[in-house]
């Protein structure tokens, strides 16, 4: 703990007093309905507070003017409305120990022209964002005017919500930041040209702010400190115009970030994944805090207290922003102020939560379950009440793994089987992908916390209905994954699967065809890696862009490797035919709208099509059980306990978990686990 003092220092930022240096920094999950405050939102932020951060920053984005049209579910900040959301989420924050500011934000040609109140989105400059996609109107000199006093009245709602502070996003993907950017602001008059002039917008936002909420009230900026776009603004322009917002006396703090966000490679810049380093911009930052007068936090992929406490103590920044590490585990501050760190769930930059966002959906942990759900699932697992009970887990991947974690947790007595002489299953696999190895973390805190939990661990055993039943179970949960397929195509026989390849159980040929109609990772990681072996690898798919269920911030990398790769990519083509000729093979592919025909020589065909369920287990258990394996769906959805029965003589119950039951992800896979084992 010793290791950690400067991160349990307060900081005081006029009356806003900050407990210790953590933050969980402005950000938008989706957990709003049309734009207020839901139960679910409440709760997701006040459970960081219980688990210690200091500065929780909520309101990612509140809109400002009648044309935003919070359609990644930011909070409406232009209702009065607003105000009474506010007070009901500061309130439960400040009963936790923790303070909070809002952070206000227009999106200016990022916004959508047809929701809402289908008005055009609104720019200094008539130039298009390729991530977004609406051509933007050109502001007048009027709606300038009039959005400079809505982020002023914005701001006195979060003032008048109790909220201890109101952030101003100047960063590049928002209005004011479209403004300070030669790359998006052209203008000729007054707000264009010169810095000067590019930076008058947002001092008169700031302006009209600080008359409304008082020279007393804090008042922050989020900018980007380097753009990493030809043409645009570096470290050192940015550093400038951070030391001038400073300098105003308008501003009270500084959060700093990285990138430009206006395409798919740029957004993963500003929000990096696993494929970068930790802490990437903390030398930005540090170049800010050197010129500004003021505290500074920083904003990018922090996720270990070595780091943060590094970056403290050395002075290079006074907040460290976690966010993701707080939604992978909410309590890490409290953890390792207790002096477990070993039990802090890790953040592995698997940007699950950010790239549901990029689907429209709402932000969740890959492997932490229970984050956004503490409506129903408990961070910390209580025991049973009713005595403990015999549970065997078959399968050692992440559903077996959390099965057996939460069944222990309840003070159950577990056995787990794993075939395999490593626990992980799939995620072993993925983790073969360089880049990618960081997710063998949640492999690691999960096998550590049933070790600690003392699950009976045994591997290398493939186990068959007789041997489950010496086991003399009252509950038996089948987590043993899928198999994978290749396709349904003539000669199908004839291809390898991914999980061959990066088992390295079959070697790659030196020409090499993927197809991939699953549309995951697999496919592409498997492309990736063989191609580095030196294999001429072509990737082809049915959709019309490769890995179309993957999020923005994962895809970036997945491409980036490909292209250096140099894997030829080919989409709408699917795979129709494998034949042999002499030592070859002949892979026959056929557009997908024209049902043309081509023909490739190559030594060794790929497929990937998923998974079907590895159930043989499973079926040989039912007639036993008291429940036929049947899951009550209702039950499940609700996460109310499992009680149905349809063989009162059965001797246990009898569940699936995963790919068992069908093929899917990490994610719903821990949450078939939780959902059935919590009320055991």
């Amino acid at each position: 703990m010793a290791a950690y003092d400067a991160l349990f220092e307060p900081l005081a930022i006029k009356r806003m007093v900050i407990p210790n240096r953590f933050a969980s920094t402005s950000h938008q999950p989706g957990y709003t309905s049309g734009g207020r405050v839901t139960e679910r939102y409440v709760r997701y932020e006040v459970e960081k507070a219980k688990g210690g951060v200091g500065l929780v920053q909520f309101g990612g984005a509140t809109t400002v003017s009648i044309e935003n049209c919070y359609y990644y579910g930011q909070l409406d900040g232009t209702r009065e409305e607003l105000v009474d959301d506010l007070k009901r989420m500061a309130s439960v924050l400040h009963q936790q120990g923790a303070v909070c500011t809002v952070q206000l934000s227009h999106g200016g040609r990022r916004e959508r022209p047809d929701m809402a109140g289908w008005i055009p989105a609104f720019a200094p400059s008539c130039r298009r964002e390729l991530k977004h996609r609406a051509f933007p109107a050109a502001l007048e000199a009027y709606d300038i005017h009039r959005i400079a006093r809505d982020y002023a009245n914005a701001a006195r709602r979060v003032r008048d919500g109790g909220v201890d502070g109101v952030e101003i996003s100047c960063i590049p993907p928002g209005l004011i930041g479209q403004f300070w950017s030669p790359l998006t602001n052209v203008r000729t008059d007054d707000y264009g040209g010169s810095l000067h002039n590019r930076l008058r917008f947002g001092f008169e936002v700031l302006e009209h702010t600080r008359r409304l909420v008082g020279e007393d009230y804090v008042v922050g900026i989020r900018l980007s400190a380097d753009e990493f776009k030809e043409g645009g603004l570096d470290n050192k322009a940015l550093v400038e115009i951070a030391r001038r917002y400073a300098e105003s006396e308008l501003v009270d703090y500084v959060s700093v970030v990285g990138g430009h966000s206006s395409d798919h490679k740029s957004n993963h810049e500003m929000y990096p994944s696993m494929h970068e380093r930790s802490a990437p911009y903390l030398w930005m930052a540090a170049a800010v805090k050197e010129k500004v007068n003021l505290p500074v936090l920083h904003a990018t992929r922090i996720a270990d207290a070595a780091t943060a406490a590094h970056a403290v103590e050395q002075g290079y920044i006074d907040l460290v922003g976690m966010t993701r590490a707080f939604i992978a585990d909410p309590h890490h501050v409290r953890k390792l102020r207790e002096g477990r760190e070993a039990d802090i769930r890790p953040c592995v930059g698997a940007t699950y939560c950010t790239d549901r966002i990029s689907f429209g959906l709402e932000a969740l942990c890959l492997h932490n379950v229970a984050t956004s759900r503490e409506q129903h699932l408990n961070h910390d697992i209580e025991k049973s009440t009713g005595g403990a009970r015999r549970v065997v887990v078959v399968g050692g991947g992440p559903a077996g793994l959390e099965a057996a974690r939460v069944a222990a947790s309840r003070g159950h007595d577990v056995v787990l089987f794993e075939a395999a002489s490593r626990l992980g299953g799939q995620l072993v696999l993925a983790s073969r992908c360089d880049w990618r190895k960081d997710l063998n973390g949640i492999v690691d805190w999960l096998v550590d916390q049933v070790d600690k939990l003392g699950v009976d661990v045994r591997t290398n055993l493939f186990v068959d209905a007789e041997q489950v039943l010496a086991e003399q179970p009252h509950v038996v949960v089948i987590a043993t994954g899928g198999v994978p397929m290749v396709g349904y195509f003539p000669g199908a026989d004839l291809a390898v699967s991914t999980w061959d390849l990066l088992a390295r159980q079959v070697e790659p040929g030196n020409e090499v065809l993927i197809f991939d109609e699953a549309g995951s990772h697999a496919g592409l990681s498997t492309a990736e890696v063989v191609a580095k072996t030196g294999s001429n690898v072509e990737l082809v798919s049915p959709d019309r862009a490769h890995g179309p269920d993957i999020g923005t911030n994962h895809l970036v990398p997945h491409m980036t490797e490909l292209y250096r790769a140099g894997v030829k990519l080919t989409v709408d083509s699917r795979l129709v035919e494998v034949r042999r000729s002499e030592n070859k093979l002949v892979a026959v592919l056929a557009n997908t709208y024209s049902n043309d025909l081509e023909e490739r020589i190559v030594d060794q065909v790929v497929g990937d099509y998923g998974t079907l369920p590895n159930d043989d287990l499973y079926e040989a258990l039912k007639a036993d059980s008291k429940n036929w394996g049947e899951l009550d769906l209702e039950a499940l959805t609700a996460f109310q306990a499992q009680t149905r029965v349809r063989n009162p003589k059965g001797d246990f119950f009898l569940y699936r978990a995963g790919d068992v039951w069908a093929c899917r992800n990490v994610h719903a896979a821990m949450l078939d686990a939780a959902r059935i084992c919590q009320h055991l």
